[in-house]
């Protein structure tokens, strides 16, 4: 019953992916037509004789399986084929009336006529995948963001209303990360002390969240003191870099760390698989040193 049950199932996804409701009806037909080659082997492999009687000698079992031209017998169940047929012809036409509309709500609605004949069946109900249902996106990291727009970021921080006729000092470090967001922590407009954290992303900076932070007299810069438009420029340098050593990796993202009131780009080394290289820029993205550790 298994094998006739996923039979069904199967013949029911194949014409969900484009078989005629000729073939299929043909192929329900060839199933369980006694003369068919496919019922013949089963009858061979399975040892029933012509009239689906089982034959073997040294097993016996209680699920019986008759092939007849009109009905099939499974486990008791009996199932005509002729109305079969025509319950198939039927779900299918529906099928492909509701594929043409390629709407999700139609997709709903094909799940919903393809349980409805198998449970007139008696056959186990399945899932398919809605069709004409919109799939994800997938994002695809294309790297930071150009020279332009890391600067668009940055005058953006700076008209940020909280830090009008203020000084902006950034705290820690800034991240230029390979899906186009920026990362940073800012010192808090009003309370020194205090520090929090922004993020820039598809063009809008978010909202500051509070930031535990430490030694802040010794981890500030000003922003007015650094370019966001070098990180591109500290990208390309380094990726030139790296397409001169055997087994280096390039690089999709930068960020500049601070400490005792300066600045350093990172990453700050080039690994091969036979070579290691320090690399060093200055504080406008310009290449400081490239050697050999």
């Amino acid at each position: 019953m298994k094998n006739i049950k996923q039979f069904y199932s199967l013949i029911v996804l194949l014409s969900l992916l484009g078989l005629s409701c000729k073939q299929v009806t043909k192929s329900i037909d060839e199933t369980f037509h006694p003369n068919d080659s496919l019922a013949k082997k089963y009858n061979q492999e399975n040892s029933f004789g012509k009239h689906g009687a089982y034959t073997s000698t040294t097993k016996t079992t209680t699920s019986t399986q008759h092939l007849q031209n009109k009905t099939v017998v499974i486990n008791g169940d009996t199932i005509n084929t002729s109305e079969m047929q025509g319950k198939a012809k039927a779900l299918f036409d529906d099928i492909e009336l509701l594929k043409q509309k390629q709407t999700p709500a139609d997709s709903k609605e094909i799940q919903k006529r393809v349980n409805e004949f198998l449970k007139e069946m008696k056959l186990p109900q399945t899932v398919i995948n809605d069709i004409g249902a919109e799939k994800p996106a997938i994002k695809v990291k294309k790297g930071i963001l150009n020279a332009a727009e890391l600067n668009n970021a940055q005058e953006k921080l700076r008209r940020l209303p909280q830090y009008r006729n203020k000084e902006i000092v950034v705290y820690e470090s800034v991240h230029f990360y390979d899906d186009g967001s920026i990362n940073l922590a800012l010192q808090h407009p009003s309370n020194p002390k205090y520090v929090d954290a922004y993020q820039y992303k598809d063009g809008n900076w978010s909202a500051p969240k509070p930031v535990l932070a430490r030694n802040i007299e010794r981890r500030i810069f000003p922003l007015n003191k650094m370019s966001f438009a070098d990180a591109h420029k500290v990208v390309q340098i380094y990726n030139e870099k790296a397409a001169e050593v055997e087994g280096a990796k390039p690089s999709t993202s930068v960020y500049i760390s601070i400490w005792d009131n300066g600045m350093r780009w990172f990453p700050g080394n080039i690994t091969g698989t036979r070579e290691r290289y320090d690399i060093q820029f200055n504080n406008d993205g310009t290449l400081k040193s490239f050697r050999q550790e």
